[in-house]
């Protein structure tokens, strides 16, 4: 076999493997964006969110458990803070859950509070069928605090690992 076409072969063979090898690479590359992706989508619709939201909404407990806040406050923190950010929160959790992988039980454990929270609002601001106040754990539900939790440890993940 003459030297020219050992090198023309061995040239080609050359250009297989790189193609292969550049092909291989690409698609890690892809696969690792559409990883990414996924995990921005995460923490920008689902867990930054609700993170905010929840951290509101227990600052706003505090408040309105201390013997200072007025009546009016604590029907203002009702209706103006925790009845929007309820509903946002089950909309939250409502439709954009469908972007994870499958819905954590901490967020299915918020969702029942939530609603529980907003049959409450209903029968006292809407309907004014009951005179209590909504924060009191409505139908015997009890805040999941654990939820709290969850949400910010997949938030603090999440950016950490969306800004590697």
């Amino acid at each position: 076999m003459s030297q020219s076409l050992i090198a023309i072969i061995s040239g080609m063979i050359g250009l297989a493997i790189g193609g292969i090898c550049i092909q291989s690479i690409n698609r890690y590359l892809d696969t690792k964006a559409e990883c990414l992706s996924g995990k921005r989508d995460h923490l920008q619709f689902v867990y930054a969110p609700l993170e905010i939201l929840t951290r509101i909404n227990n600052q706003e407990f505090d408040r309105y458990l201390k013997n200072e806040t007025s009546n009016e406050e604590r029907e203002f923190i009702e209706q103006q803070i925790w009845y929007p950010n309820n509903i946002k929160i089950r909309d939250i959790i409502m439709e954009d859950s469908h972007l994870l992988d499958e819905v954590p039980e901490e967020l299915i454990k918020l969702l029942t509070y939530v609603n529980a929270w907003l049959a409450e609002y209903d029968l006292v601001y809407i309907r004014k069928l009951k005179e209590a106040p909504v924060y009191a754990r409505p139908q015997g539900y009890h805040y999941p605090g654990d939820a709290d939790e969850f949400v910010a440890r997949q938030a603090s993940q999440l950016r950490k690992e969306v800004s590697l």
